[in-house]
């Protein structure tokens, strides 16, 4: 009859073997060139642990193989950007959606980086100048008391 010690000792040797063999697996991996699209740091983050930097957050968040190894980030592609944060071509971004005067979703295509077309706030710089920021907290404050008073009256 075998003693524990010899059943550990044998099941703490396979676990050795499968792990030599894992690295050896990624040290070949890693030997061969990413994708033009692919950073090397990703590159290197995918084959040994599994997950790489998302370039959208630049956090450990992304395990999407499909999504940052393939260059192919969705949240960036939300922006109109590739996975290397270059535009991407005005066919290929998402369109901008905001809602017309007419009530209909906007079907020009986003501006890089933004969410919404040139015509609905997509190349707004917002204000500038200490006056401009000023004249912006007024209209806010001005909107939301008015939006206060009408909620005030609807409900009586």
């Amino acid at each position: 009859m075998t003693s524990v010690r010899q059943i550990t000792a044998r099941i703490l040797e396979e676990e050795r073997q499968k792990e030599a063999s894992r690295q050896v697996a990624v040290e070949a991996a890693l030997a061969k060139q990413p994708l033009p699209s692919v950073t090397k740091e990703n590159w290197n983050l995918w084959h040994r642990y599994g997950w790489i930097v998302c370039p959208a957050t630049r956090d450990r968040t992304c395990s999407d193989s499909a999504c940052g190894i393939g260059g192919k980030c969705k949240r960036l592609a939300e922006l109109g950007l590739a996975g290397d944060g270059s535009p991407l071509r005005r066919k290929d971004r998402p369109r901008c959606g905001a809602r017309t005067r007419k009530g209909v979703p906007c079907l020009v295509r986003v501006e890089p980086g933004k969410r919404r077309c040139r015509f609905h706030g997509g190349l707004s710089t917002g204000p500038r100048t200490t006056e401009g920021k000023a004249r912006i907290a007024a209209a806010q404050r001005r909107r939301w008391a008015e939006w206060r008073a009408f909620r005030l009256s609807s409900r009586v």
